[in-house]
């Protein structure tokens, strides 16, 4: 599922004194999110034996997560944003149901509805914009393209034999041919397998799954090869890749653990680590938490340093749980120039990216690219929060 700009995910916040006590079908209030969050992830962290340079110290992480949700819980009330507590609390329950190992998104998941823990005031249609990492469209809604959408809604449109505008297109299947009758377009079926292409505004089109094949004399739909075909189009049947380190180039079912990754793609959940070699990613909790500063020394929790597999602690002081592409306040974000910084500015169906430094910049900002999945979202993260060069 697509995500919408910074779409709200996990943070710690301050538990400021409203005046108000919450009821118990209203949730938590912020006094205890803050006490109960840190302590979620600091447990986690712990429990899965995360690994960071300096490595892990429990005290350092509750009290790191606790100055970051100060300083965004202030940010929020100051800019007018409002508090779900209900939502809060699922967020702390979601911490506890992470566990350790790498989270496979599934891409038939169905969409869900946000529950964001801070929201603003702007309904449906509105202008909006991103404060403090946090949209301010009201709750239930998502900020796209500066336009508060409901994320899960999708469009009527119309199916073939109906009349349809071609700027603007047919539901799934169907294209608007404008051809035939171009005074009165119909939304007409995609081609199938053996048909000829479609040849429209938008290039040549098949029904899904399908690929427009131009070798022949005429272009004409057929099926994606499969694993050991060539793939002279770049496109392979699902779940396989173009493996052009091949001559000619060979769909190929993507290395597993352990196994070299020539084109920076490994089987989810592994990534491609600097090695070249497909390795098990850090547990999603291990980026809440940047670890205890190397020049620190180590932390006494029995964790060892140097490894390369978990986030390493990039130097910002945010609170170690500065996530959703939050604005840390004006705390200097990284400013990293990572030269080459891999497969990270490429989307990716797995969390994190091949470039440990990157992956660490971006998800202190926007954690649901270590999370969730590394998409076009995160890519674009890698510059815009400079990150790294793509």
């Amino acid at each position: 599922m697509k995500r919408f700009g910074f779409a709200p995910r996990l943070v710690a916040v301050l538990g400021v004194t409203l005046g108000l006590t919450a009821c118990k079908d209203e949730g938590i209030d912020t006094g205890a999110y803050v006490d109960g969050l840190p302590a979620a992830v600091c447990d986690a962290v712990i429990e899965c034996n995360c690994e960071y340079p300096g490595g892990a110290l429990y005290e350092h992480c509750i009290a790191q997560l606790g100055v970051g949700a100060s300083t965004l819980a202030e940010l929020n009330r100051v800019e007018g944003l409002s508090f779900d507590g209900v939502c809060a609390q699922k967020e702390i329950d979601a911490v506890g149901s992470l566990g350790c190992l790498p989270v496979v998104p599934d891409p038939d998941a169905d969409c869900k509805t946000p529950c964001k823990v801070w929201y603003g005031p702007m309904s449906t249609g509105g202008t909006c914009t991103s404060i403090n990492g946090y949209d301010n469209c009201k709750q239930g809604l998502a900020c796209s393209e500066g336009v508060c959408v409901k994320p899960c809604a999708e469009a009527d449109l119309p199916n073939v034999g109906e009349p349809c505008a071609p700027q603007y297109g047919c539901a799934e299947g169907a294209w608007c041919d404008a051809e035939t009758a171009p005074l009165y377009p119909e939304c007409a079926a995609l081609p199938g397998a053996g048909q000829p292409c479609v040849d429209s505004d938008f290039g040549l089109l098949c029904a899904e799954d399908l690929v427009c094949d131009t070798s022949g004399s005429e272009p004409t739909c057929a099926a994606l090869p499969g694993i050991g075909d060539e793939c002279p189009l770049g496109a392979c049947a699902d779940g396989l890749f173009c493996d052009t380190t091949e001559e000619p180039f060979i769909c190929s079912a993507p290395p597993t653990l352990g196994e070299p990754c020539p084109v920076g793609l490994c089987e989810p959940p592994y990534f491609c680590d600097g090695a070249g070699m497909c390795a098990q990613p850090p547990a999603p909790v291990c980026g809440y938490y940047g670890g205890v500063p190397e020049e620190g020394g180590s932390a006494s929790n029995g964790q060892e340093s140097g490894l390369d597999s978990g986030p390493p602690d990039t130097g910002l002081d945010t609170g170690g749980l500065d996530t959703g592409g939050l604005d840390t306040g004006g705390l200097d974000t990284g400013g990293l120039d990572t030269g080459d910084a891999g497969d990270c500015c490429m989307p990716r169906e797995t969390p994190a990216c091949s470039n440990a430094d990157v992956a660490a910049c971006v998800c202190a900002q926007d954690e649901g690219c270590c999370l969730d999945v590394w998409d076009d979202i995160c890519v674009s993260e890698v510059v815009s929060f400079e990150c790294g060069v793509c």
